[in-house]
This record gives structure tokens, C-alpha cells and sequence, in this order.
């Protein structure tokens, strides 16, 4: 099977040699053939991937990692399918995703945003994150990001990011995240890497690397926050500025509009006014 995962992961990589999802896949495939062992792929049954899924949760494996396994391995067998057609994928959604639990998208509070910027006097670093808090950017898409991207001389300065799937959007820049990022630009190194944002060593950065740079400041600021969560303040910072969900679903990059919606859930200003006219009202009461 190894060979087999060899050929699909080479594949993805020259479908988009920019992005790192070749990288997931590979790591995510290996994790499988670990356990199914050099078996031709036919002979996976879904018993072996009932093993899979027990095994992957005994090592403390969460609902979303062992869900993205299978992704992968439906990948991997739709992509064998097209020399294979008569290749049955051995992953059944209804018997082996794993439930996760529906949690509320989480904002970052405005006192620990202002603590763990302040603890940023990286130009590089800054621009990074700031992407990530005023534009709605992955940390994959910060890491993608090259200079072919970015349409700074427009009238309304913007980049196109690269997001999950090999689907590309324009993602607008607020005044704060154009300074930010042509502060940088004035800086950087003068290589000639594609990428925008550069390691030490001249090269493009890890997703990996860029997290570990958010360790640190958010050590040195005493906060805790994740590059999600800054994606998730951005959310609610345009829907608390009565911008339509619809828009928001486009400038994050979600496929479906019910993905979006967790944000209404999370911050619903009509449940809200409803709530405390209704408390007023029984306040009068009493």
C-alpha cells in the first residue's frame, strides 16, 4: 500500500506544489498503513478501519484528527478509483466519523488582544498575526501566502488566499492589516522566494513555525489564544457590525453557509434584545 500512498501523495503536491496538504496526507496515510500493514488496498475491509478508528482513539486521538484521517483515506480511494472504478472505499461515514462535540467559536478578548500584540515588535511577526485578526486568515494561508498574492496598488488593497480544497478567495485588507503587511514588505529580505513571509534562513514558513512564533508571544503576554481564535474574533468582530452572514461565509472561505452560522449561534444580538426586553419587562413586575 505504501507505494500506493506514495503515487497519490506526489499527485497532490503537483496539483498544488504551494500548499502543504500533500504533506497532512502523507502523514495521515502512513498513520493507516501502519496498522493495515502491505495489504493491496481492495483488501482493506471497513473491520480494519473499525481497528483504525479504536486504535487512533486509544492513543488519545481527537474526534477532529481521526476524522481527518478518514477524509484522507476517502481521498486516497477516490483518487485509486480512477484506474480502479470497481475499488469500494472501505470508510463508512455513518459507522466511523466520530462524533465531536459542537462547541461555541470563542473571541478573544479585546485586553489580551491589546497584551499579546504589544508583546509583537517583529515586523514580520506583527503583519502575520495581524492578517490573521483583521482578515479572517488560516495560519496554512498566512503560511501560502506569496508575493503574486498580494494587489496592494488597487484601490482596494487585497490578496487572494489559498484556502482548504486548493480553493482560492479575495480577502479585502483593512486599513490596520495594509500597514501592517507593507511594514513589513519594506523590510523584507530582498530573496528570491515566492513566499511572502520568510524564515531567518530565507525560506517560506511553516504552518509549524509560525505557530510556535504565537507560543511565545502569548507566553510573554500571560494570555491564552490560538490562530483560530483570532480567525474567530474577526468573525464576530463584522457580525457584531451588522455585517450579513452571507458575506462573512465569502470572506472566511467556508463552503457552507451552516459553518458560518456558529457565529450567529455564538453571538445572536437578537436573542440578545429579545432576552433583556423580556427582563426589563419582568422587572417591572415585581
Amino acid at each position: 500500500m505504501l507505494a500506493e500512498i506514495e503515487c497519490f501523495v506526489n499527485w497532490v503536491r503537483r496539483r498544488n506544489p504551494q500548499a502543504r496538504t500533500w504533506r497532512d496526507y502523507s502523514y495521515d496515510l502512513k498513520q493507516f498503513a501502519a496498522l493495515v500493514g502491505d495489504r493491496a488496498p481492495a483488501s482493506v475491509t471497513f473491520h480494519d478501519l473499525d481497528r483504525f478508528v479504536t486504535e487512533q482513539a486509544a492513543r488519545g486521538c481527537k474526534p477532529g484528527t481521526i476524522n481527518r484521517r478518514l477524509a484522507a483515506i476517502r481521498a486516497f480511494y477516490t483518487f485509486l478509483a480512477d484506474d480502479d472504478p470497481a475499488l469500494i472505499c472501505p470508510v463508512l461515514p455513518h459507522r466511523h466519523n466520530v462524533k465531536e462535540p459542537q462547541r461555541l467559536p470563542r473571541p478573544v478578548q479585546q485586553d489580551d488582544l491589546a497584551r499579546f500584540f504589544a508583546a509583537i515588535h517583529d515586523a514580520r511577526d506583527r503583519a502575520m498575526f495581524v492578517l490573521m485578526l483583521r482578515c479572517g486568515l488560516r495560519i496554512s494561508e498566512v503560511a501560502n501566502l506569496q508575493i503574486a498574492d498580494l494587489y496592494l496598488d488597487e484601490p482596494r488593497p487585497r490578496l487572494v488566499a489559498h484556502g482548504k480544497g486548493c480553493e482560492e478567495r479575495s480577502v479585502y485588507l483593512s486599513p490596520q492589516a495594509e500597514r501592517a503587511l507593507r511594514a513589513y514588505l519594506a523590510e523584507r529580505p530582498l530573496l528570491p522566494s515566492d513566499f511572502v513571509f520568510l524564515s531567518y534562513q530565507g525560506d517560506g514558513l511553516s504552518t509549524t513555525a509560525i505557530h510556535k512564533r504565537l507560543m511565545r508571544y502569548r507566553e510573554q503576554a500571560g494570555v491564552y489564544l490560538s490562530a483560530h481564535r483570532l480567525r474567530h474574533s474577526f468573525a464576530n468582530d463584522l457580525l457584531s457590525a451588522d455585517v450579513p452572514v452571507t458575506s462573512i461565509q465569502k470572506l472566511l472561505g467556508h463552503r457552507w453557509l451552516e459553518t458560518t452560522q456558529v457565529y450567529v449561534a455564538a453571538n445572536d444580538r437578537q436573542v440578545q434584545a429579545d432576552y433583556y426586553a423580556a427582563c426589563q419587562k419582568l422587572e417591572g413586575w415585581q
